[in-house]
């Protein structure tokens, strides 16, 4: 599809006014069914291709966030439409595409919206929406990100390291991509370039989550944007950085940007926050695994920011992985179990000191929302979920962990971040100096951040990555 097709079907969801909908899709499958009728063979195909996504998307959490009655978006008393409405729809487009002789793109529509409706993924953004919980998901990667809001994705992460996983799995859109950029800039080098080629996928997920931080009044929908990792320990690079992309995004997108930078919880970073949101930039703290650094970035930000929303990722499979090791060395027989209850212990203490109000015994942090990333497996999402108050959870998933979450029946506990470690397991976790450094509110200092095995790791291979994207972007 082309970029018009995907804002004209974007559209249909997020612009279309609920009670006017039927003669909005009446009039649009009116001029299809004209447009087809003189239509070239490849073109009625393109046509009936938009008819069948329309009808996927109608039966998709996008319809949820303007279409259908939810407590995340005050649409006043705009008439809403019901889950049968939106069914009778779909069915006109069925029947249009099978008028057409189009069976096989009924199939296809069909067997989307029935996936859709048994991922588990879907209903956790549905509970979200109906106030069950108080927690979205994202997908944590450069590419798919429409195929992933259908499943209600609210957030994406896109970063140079994500765009070179992508490239490598489909080589040749990258590519065309990659030569495109360059002709354009011929006077690039493979480092602006990279840049360049990173702000162009940001700029088209931004455009195509950007209806949902409109609807929320800018409290979701975000893009985070990670540009070189290999400054972790030069704020003044960082924030060179920021504003040198912040009104490249603002012409592009024509106003705010629906944007937050990613920045590494390191000593630097914390300098580099501090002065990005207080120009109303919001970040997003990576590399990023400690109650210390927690409450440092949670305090600083709280302090200095005046963006909408900044969040505070926890990387939970990087800090649980080298804890396991620990473990394992100390002698634990069933390290690989009590590894993935490390982060639900550092989640679980991380809320009630930073997250709860005062009155319940918590500081208050309101700038900031907890975003649980990098998971080993389903448990580190179901230990996330929560229905608290005063701060939502965001959780960013990686492609092969949604579809390990959505391979069969769940049950979605809306108190799953509390649930209770097994006291043998804390003892057990006491073991490894690893996990006392990063559940202890005092484990370390700011001057150990930056020498704190998960974060030299993770920078590391984020270096690695980025690298190894600059040299394709030279080739």
């Amino acid at each position: 599809m082309t970029a018009e097709d995907i804002q004209l079907l974007q559209d249909l969801m997020f612009k279309s006014a609920p009670g006017n909908l039927s003669s909005t899709l009446d009039s649009w499958r009116g001029e299809l069914t004209s447009a087809y009728a003189s239509a070239c063979e490849e073109r009625q195909g393109e046509i009936a291709q938009l008819l069948c996504e329309n009808a996927i998307d109608l039966r998709s959490v996008l319809a949820d966030w303007n279409l259908k009655k939810n407590v995340r978006v005050d649409c006043g008393d705009e008439q809403k439409l019901t889950d049968d409405e939106l069914s009778a729809e779909a069915a006109e487009n069925y029947a249009l595409l099978a008028q057409w002789g189009r069976d096989d793109l009924v199939t296809t529509a069909k067997q989307a919206a029935a996936e859709i409706e048994s991922s588990n993924l879907a209903r956790l953004a549905r509970m979200a929406l109906q106030g069950e919980t108080n927690t979205f998901w994202g997908n944590d990667y450069a590419a798919h990100l429409r195929e992933t809001m259908r499943r209600g994705a609210s957030l994406v992460t896109t970063n140079p390291q994500l765009v070179n996983i992508a490239r490598e799995e489909d080589p040749e859109y990258w590519t065309a991509v990659r030569d495109r950029l360059r002709q354009e800039n011929p006077n690039m080098d493979a480092l602006e370039l990279a840049y360049k080629m990173t702000i162009e996928v940001v700029v088209a997920n931004c455009k195509l989550i950007r209806p949902i931080w409109e609807l929320t009044d800018e409290r979701i929908g975000y893009v985070s944007l990670q540009l070189n990792p290999k400054n972790s320990d030069d704020a003044d690079s960082m924030i060179e950085q920021a504003n040198y992309v912040w009104p490249q995004l603002e012409e592009a997108l024509g106003g705010i940007p629906n944007t937050v930078f990613k920045v590494p919880g390191t000593k630097a970073g914390l300098t580099a926050a501090a002065e990005l949101t207080s120009r109303r930039m919001g970040v997003n703290i990576t590399v990023n695994y400690s109650l210390p650094q927690q409450i440092a970035f949670g305090a600083v930000i709280e302090k200095n920011s005046t963006a909408p929303v900044s969040f505070r990722t926890q990387m939970d499979g990087r800090l649980d992985d080298p804890v396991g090791e620990e473990l394992q060395e100390a002698g634990v027989s069933d390290w690989e179990e009590v590894k993935t209850w490390c982060t639900t212990a550092i989640r679980q203490r991380e809320y009630r000191l930073l997250c709860m109000d005062p009155l319940r015994g918590g500081m208050g942090l309101k700038k900031t929302c907890m975003l649980p990333a990098s998971g080993r497996g389903p448990w580190n999402i179901l230990r996330s979920i929560h229905r608290e108050p005063e701060v939502s959870c965001f959780i960013t998933i990686f492609p092969n962990r949604q579809e390990e979450f959505d391979s069969g029946p769940r049950e979605l506990n809306p108190d799953g971040m509390w649930t209770p470690v097994p006291p043998d397991v804390m003892e057990k976790l006491y073991k490894s100096k690893l996990f006392r450094m990063g559940y202890e509110p005092d484990g370390m200092t700011v001057d150990q951040f930056d020498s704190y095995l998960p974060c030299v790791q993770t920078l590391q291979g984020f270096s690695e990555q980025f690298d190894d994207f600059v040299a394709w972007v030279a080739e």
